[in-house]
């Protein structure tokens, strides 16, 4: 509700979650993922998690992917929010951890049921992600990405932005 554009509607799967009952945090990064990065985005978002922070991402390959599985093993729920409808598990690889997320949290998507994952939709998603927390951390994002795009979101959002450029 508080984003220059905002989505008309929100469907969902999983558990219903008020997010405004939560300290979230969006994490987000490079699907090219390091194997320090995939410890650092998993352990940090477990930690967050513990504490009853939210993990927020888009349930892509990488960093999204460790993040969540990390916030998995927490107690705070974990919230996917994709580009295509919240029917279709994209990219397949990740159609197991989508169902993981839907038994313990919550997958949203702007998009209908049956809408495919087309190209445009991810960056329009992103200001979703950025939109819902009150801060997005970025773990190893590429230079041209949709990573960094959450982030400038999450700037034009007035909400704080972290940064794991590389090892701690």
């Amino acid at each position: 509700r508080n984003i220059s554009s905002p989505p008309t509607v929100l469907y969902y799967r999983g558990k219903l979650i008020n997010l405004n009952h939560y300290l979230c945090v969006a994490m987000v990064g490079t699907r090219k993922v390091t194997y320090y990065g995939k410890e650092c985005a998993y352990s940090l978002a477990k930690e967050l998690s513990g504490m009853g922070v939210a993990i927020v991402s888009g349930l892509a390959l990488g960093i999204d992917a460790k993040s969540h599985e990390g916030a998995l093993s927490g107690i705070a729920p974990t919230v996917a929010i994709i580009g295509c409808g919240v029917d279709i598990a994209y990219p397949l690889a990740n159609s197991k951890l989508m169902d993981n997320i839907i038994q313990k949290g919550m997958v949203m998507s702007e998009y209908p049921l049956g809408a495919r994952p087309e190209k445009y939709h991810f960056p329009e998603r992103n200001r979703i992600i950025s939109g819902v927390c009150q801060g997005t951390l970025v773990v190893e994002a590429d230079y041209k990405s949709g990573s960094l795009i959450t982030a400038k979101c999450a700037l034009e959002q007035d909400r704080d932005v972290f940064a794991v450029p590389g090892n701690i």
